[in-house]
């Protein structure tokens, strides 16, 4: 759930694609819901023969984060032996595995069963291609930025959080970045504010790729601000990753008709401290902007 690939937030596990549709329109997709917790709102498609839900990435499939009450590996979702034949199999969880009201060891999931584990709440329901699309399309609109096509700000503080927690765990670096547009004033003034949006677009999408390469998020944090995080980035990786988006940006101009503009970045990062709260590790990276920006802008500072 780290990658920068999911503009979607829906996840099929195990695979990249839908399972097979042998009905045609009107297969049914076995799908879980979150009802409540941390990822409300996002859609798992089971696509294979089981997964195991629980609190640590390296433990389970489908990750459930900020729930203490969630054992590492908590339950495991399975095939049953006939079609539209599912199971929720508790793993000896501290809290127990729930079906409705109902602790279960092995159980069988219908269509609108709730599965509880701890404060979280799963729906285990099925959904035909025409709905899926549906829902599809609202993800889209809650969850993906409409002018870059990056990841709400909402979605990269969830995703920044897991990361943090398996940063801390296998004892590894995390780089936060906060970058921010050089110039886009000047840039609306001048041209207008068709070719300012445009501009942050571009800049989006150029980042999007880039981030995305170095196996870190990016956010749109607002305006022309965007925020990114790198699991794994020291701090020589980390000035090395700045200057080269730094250059990505500033380099090459961008051209909206026969307008062509040339925006620049001013990017601040902080590496993660031993058990630093998410809080102070923006708080440095935001300070790291602000020195980059005194500093004449179009630079990096850590």
């Amino acid at each position: 759930m780290q990658g920068n690939d999911e503009t979607d937030v829906s996840r099929t596990l195990f695979g990249a694609s839908l399972p097979p549709s042998p009905s045609g329109a009107g297969a049914r997709l076995p799908v879980l819901v979150v009802l409540r917790g941390a990822e409300m709102g996002r859609r798992y498609l089971l696509n294979e023969s089981g997964l195991v839900i629980g609190r640590r990435a390296d433990r389970a499939d489908l990750v459930v984060p900020g729930d203490p009450r969630v054992s590492s590996a908590h339950c495991r979702i399975e095939r049953g032996p006939g079609p539209d034949s599912w199971f929720a199999v508790d793993l000896e969880s501290t809290n127990g595995t729930f079906v409705g009201t109902e602790r279960v060891v092995r159980a069988p999931l219908r269509d609108g069963d709730r599965l509880h584990l701890g404060e979280t709440v799963l729906r285990f329901g099925y959904h035909d291609e025409l709905e899926e699309a549906y829902h599809r399309e609202v993800d889209r609109r809650m969850n993906v930025d409409e002018l870059t096509g990056l990841p709400v700000q909402r979605v990269f503080s969830q995703r920044l959080q897991l990361a943090l927690a398996e940063s801390r765990r296998r004892h590894a670096p995390l780089a936060l970045f906060m970058l921010d547009m050089d110039g886009l004033k000047r840039i609306n003034d001048t041209h207008g504010h068709q070719v300012g949006a445009h501009s942050i677009a571009t800049v989006g999408r150029r980042l999007g790729e880039a981030v995305g390469a170095a196996g870190g998020v990016v956010s749109r944090f607002g305006g022309d601000e965007f925020s990114v995080f790198v699991p794994g980035a020291g701090a020589e990786w980390a000035a090395q990753l700045g200057e080269t988006w730094r250059r990505l940006v500033g380099d090459e101009p961008v051209t909206y008709g026969s307008v062509a503009v040339a925006p620049t970045v001013s990017i601040g990062f902080a590496v993660r401290r031993t058990d630093e709260a998410v809080e102070a590790l923006v708080r440095r990276a935001d300070e790291a902007l602000y020195q980059a920006k005194a500093a004449g802008r179009n630079c990096v500072r850590g």
